[in-house]
This record gives C-alpha cells, sequence and structure tokens, in this order.
C-alpha cells in the first residue's frame, strides 16, 4: 500500500468517527426521548461532562438552580439525566409505593467492598437491608447513648477553655474543624465503640477529614464519568497514601475485633454487664434476610459508612445553624432568649437531653429553617425510570432515564413560599398543621420516602443536644476577614456568591462543605 492509499484509508477512517460522532449528537439533540427539554448544550448533544465539570468545579448546587431560573421545572443536565422541581415529583421518585423505585448507578461510587445502604440500588434488596441495620439506629438506641455524646461535648469543651484561657479571655478557632471534629468523635462513640480523640487533641490526629472529603468527592466524580474511578482511586492512593486511604477502614477493623473479643470474654464468665449498649453492638448482632450473622466485612463496611456520612452531615448543618443564627442578631436574641428561660424555669439542664432540646421551640424552628436552605447534601438524588416508563410530576419520562431532585434547588422554590431564599425560622412557627406537614414534605434534606437517611436521628440528636450547650456557654462571633486573619479562602456564600463578610469559603459537590469558618470565642456572661 503507497503512502496515497494510506492517507486515503486515513481520511476514509477519520470521516466515518466523525460522522458516527455527528450522528450521535443530532440523535441526543433532536430524537432522544429527553430531545426537548432545555438544558446545557453539552447535556442537548450528548457530550456529557456538564455534572463533571459542576462536580469538579464544586459550583454545583447554585449553578443547578441557576439553570432552573432560566428554564424552569425541568432541566436536562446529562444525556439522560434530568433534575425537577415539580413538587408532584416528590410523591412520584420518593415515596412509599410511588412509580418509581429504584436508584441511579450513581450511587454505586459510593460502595466500599459489600454496598452499604447509600450504595444499594434495588429497592427490594434496599428494603432487606435496611430491616437488618434499623435496629441500630432505634431511637431508644440513640437516647441510651446521649451520655457517650455528652462525654465528646465536654472534651471540646475543655479545648475552648484552654484556648480561651491561654489568649488572655477570647480566642480564635477553626469552628469548622473542631465541629467536624466533635461530629467525629460522636459517630466514634456510638458507632465504633469509642471516641476517635479528636476534640480533646484539637486537631487532625490521623488526618481523617482530607481522607472522607477525598473518598466522598471521587465517589461523586466516579457517579458522573464511571470510566474515571481507577484513575480517581489511583489519586487518592498518591494523595493520602495507601495508609491514610486506609485509615479508616484499619479503624472499623479495630473497633469490631476488639467488640468481638468483649462479646467473647462476656459470653465465657456469663456477665455482659461491662459491654455497651451502643450501635456497633446492634451491628454486631444484626442478620441478613436469610437468618445468617452478619459477617464482619459487613459490620466494619457499615459503621464506616455511619461515620463517613454522618460526620459531615452532622458537622454541615451543625455550622451552618450557627452561622444563620450568629449572622442575625434578633434571630441570636430570640434564641438565648428562649434557652435562658427554659433553663430558668427548669425545663433544660445540664446536660441537655434531647427530649429537652426537642422542646426549645424558636430553636427548632432554626434547625429546620436551616436543613431548607442549606442541606448537607445539594447534589441530585437521582432514579431510574422503570420500563414501560412514568408520570413524573405531571410529565411523562421514558423507561431507564435518570431523574432526580436537588434539595438545595427544590427547597429554595416557591414551594416555601415567596420569600423561600430568605432564612426565617418563624414559617415553621406560624404554619398551621397542615402547612406544616406540607413543609416537612417537601424537606429533601434526610432523603424522602423508603430512601430517607437511616441516620438521620443521630444528627438531630447530637445537633439537638450539642448547639444550645455550645450556645449557652459561650459568646461566638465570626472572625473577621483581614490581612491578620487566619482565611486562607475568599468568602463564598452557600448559593455561590462571592463575599469577604461571609464567614465561611462554601463548596457545593455531594456535600455542601463550609471552609475556613473561623470564629472569635469567648465565655458568655451570666
Amino acid at each position: 500500500m503507497d503512502s496515497l492509499d494510506q492517507a486515503q484509508l486515513v481520511l476514509t477512517a477519520c470521516g466515518t468517527l466523525l460522522a458516527a460522532l455527528l450522528s450521535y449528537a443530532l440523535y441526543c439533540r433532536f430524537f432522544h426521548p429527553l430531545a426537548g427539554i432545555p438544558g446545557p448544550l453539552r447535556a442537548q448533544f450528548g457530550i456529557g461532562g456538564w455534572l463533571t465539570v459542576r462536580g469538579a468545579k464544586r459550583d454545583f448546587g447554585w449553578e443547578l438552580k441557576a439553570l432552573h431560573d432560566k428554564h424552569g421545572p425541568c432541566v436536562r443536565i446529562g444525556r439522560n439525566m434530568v433534575s425537577v422541581t415539580d413538587p408532584r415529583a416528590v410523591d412520584d421518585l420518593y415515596k412509599f409505593g410511588g412509580p418509581v423505585k429504584d436508584k441511579a448507578p450513581f450511587y454505586q461510587f459510593f460502595k466500599v467492598t459489600k454496598p452499604s445502604l447509600l450504595a444499594t440500588l434495588p429497592h427490594s434488596q434496599h428494603q432487606l437491608a435496611r430491616r437488618s441495620v434499623s435496629p441500630a439506629f432505634a431511637m431508644n438506641v440513640l437516647l441510651d447513648l446521649e451520655e457517650y455524646v455528652d462525654t465528646c461535648f465536654d472534651e471540646i469543651c475543655e479545648y475552648f477553655d484552654r484556648q480561651i484561657q491561654k489568649d488572655g479571655g477570647k480566642a480564635t478557632v477553626n469552628m469548622g474543624d473542631m465541629l467536624q471534629f466533635l461530629a467525629m468523635d460522636a459517630v466514634g462513640e456510638i458507632a465504633f465503640g469509642r471516641s476517635f480523640g479528636l476534640c480533646k487533641a484539637g486537631y487532625d490526629t490521623e488526618q481523617y477529614l482530607p481522607m472522607i472529603d477525598a473518598y466522598t468527592a471521587s465517589s461523586c466524580l466516579s457517579g458522573t464519568q464511571p470510566w474515571a474511578r481507577p484513575v480517581l482511586h489511583r489519586w487518592i492512593t498518591r494523595k493520602l497514601g495507601s495508609s491514610g486511604a486506609a485509615a479508616l477502614g484499619q479503624k472499623a477493623s479495630q473497633a469490631v475485633a476488639l467488640r468481638l473479643e468483649e462479646m467473647r470474654k462476656a459470653a465465657e464468665t456469663g456477665d455482659d454487664s461491662g459491654l455497651r449498649r451502643d450501635m456497633l453492638n446492634r451491628l454486631v448482632a444484626a442478620k441478613n434476610a436469610d437468618g445468617s450473622p452478619f459477617t464482619i466485612e459487613q459490620v466494619k463496611v457499615q459503621a464506616n459508612s455511619i461515620l463517613g456520612a454522618g460526620s459531615d452531615t452532622t458537622s454541615i448543618t451543625f455550622r451552618a445553624l450557627l452561622a444563620y443564627i450568629i449572622k442575625d442578631e434578633r434571630v441570636y436574641r430570640k434564641v438565648m432568649s428562649e434557652l435562658d428561660e427554659a433553663i430558668e424555669n427548669g425545663t433544660v439542664s445540664f446536660p441537655i437531653s434531647q427530649a429537652a432540646g426537642s422542646k426549645l421551640t424558636y430553636f427548632q424552628a432554626c434547625l429546620k429553617e436551616t436543613l431548607r436552605l442549606h442541606p448537607a447534601v445539594p447534589w441530585v438524588l437521582p432514579r431510574v425510570v422503570p420500563a414501560g416508563g412514568a408520570v413524573i410530576g405531571g410529565r411523562y419520562f421514558a423507561g431507564g432515564v435518570h431523574i432526580g431532585m436537588s434539595p438545595f434547588v427544590y427547597q429554595r422554590t416557591d414551594v416555601y413560599g415567596p420569600d423561600a431564599e430568605v432564612f426565617r425560622p418563624e414559617r415553621w412557627i406560624e404554619a398551621s398543621d397542615e402547612e406544616r406537614k406540607a413543609m416537612e414534605k417537601n424537606l429533601l434534606t434526610f432523603g424522602s420516602g423508603n430512601r430517607v437517611c437511616i441516620g438521620k436521628h443521630v444528627a438531630l440528636l447530637e445537633i439537638t443536644k450539642l448547639a444550645p450547650s455550645l450556645l449557652h456557654r459561650y459568646r461566638l462571633r465570626f472572625t473577621p476577614r483581614g490581612p491578620s486573619s487566619p482565611h486562607k479562602l475568599p468568602g463564598r456564600s452557600v448559593d455561590g456568591k462571592w463575599d469577604d463578610a461571609e464567614p465561611w469559603h462554601c463548596e457545593s459537590q455531594w456535600f455542601a462543605h463550609q471552609r475556613d469558618f473561623w470564629m472569635d470565642i469567648e465565655e458568655r456572661a451570666a
């Protein structure tokens, strides 16, 4: 074959490839079942990458909201992916008995070995798995664990008190990190049988935070581009080291091994009075649907998932709650007035119990409003339309389409009224019982229906107990940004606005993390 023939062959191959790509793009734009639904051009032509870019830049929430503001309640964000904000879609996508049941494959990238509840895709398998572990999350179990959460609060207070004394009455602390340490220590107590000791140390002793962040961020990106998972895994290992990437797995293995040894000794002696009745104990005793006991690997996976997801969701909500309360002097005064009055009349004492904290009406309204405006997970919660198609939000979608709702975007629509983007706790108090029930149903922060986060009560227990305690003990103020401040990042709000008056630098990927959150802290005057 001479050079002319070779050139002709190359040109023919290139032409064929270009024709195939053009045909694919035209099909996606004009003939795909989602053709006609507005969205970014790359999604319209099936090129892909919009979700990946948003995940990599960590600006997902506000960029998706901008699309919905422009195009309305139904937006195409991928070749086969749609985001919706129609209120009717809540029941269609997430309700028990609704037409859509199975999660999209996106979630499978959050599994470690055997899938956790989050990564269990088929509805039937999820129900069986949830039934196996739900006893560990029962409210009566959690209430028995309050004393362990109280111990973690004592340790963070000891750290704050040391810093205040050392700095002459007022200290500047990285409140963002400290609240995640508090959440991790508390989850460590109830899911691993012992605290990680982060609050006591005042720093990340084993570099857990970057490991958890790298894992969740890479899992999210892998869900948008499955082919990239091996590359991302190598990146995590290179960034953290193989020992760093395995740190939590080792911690889970040690905790499970220790608990099994304690249970063995208790069985030998016939005395189990020294055994902790915590979540780890319940997980070790859990059984599969066929009656077989959980394997050690299953226990480790569930314990790790509690730590990875539970510490992030709790700390993100805790930070946002403090910020919303402190940012508005009117709200702060009402929260503190309610708390001081409850202490004075004896309905609240220390350590604050979950039962007592739940009766702080205005504080609980602030918590609900925080969950609404700053959901820990702003990402779309995708489901797969079943074969045969389904009507979702009043619109027909073909089988196999991936469709979901973003808590961040949906909870800022007029389903919460014309002032939905304003932090106004009173909306939860002024509402009638029927209106409040509708507002609760539309709150997707912990998921909804048969897939509601099984650890929801763990997060709410910790925040209900610890946030009022922190506000009562200390006077908290945002550390102003300036040449001498410890900030390393520019201020950015949860809705993506750049403003150095913001107390943190907010990101929006799978989690809506707040970075660089510093506060000036001093003892509160009696």
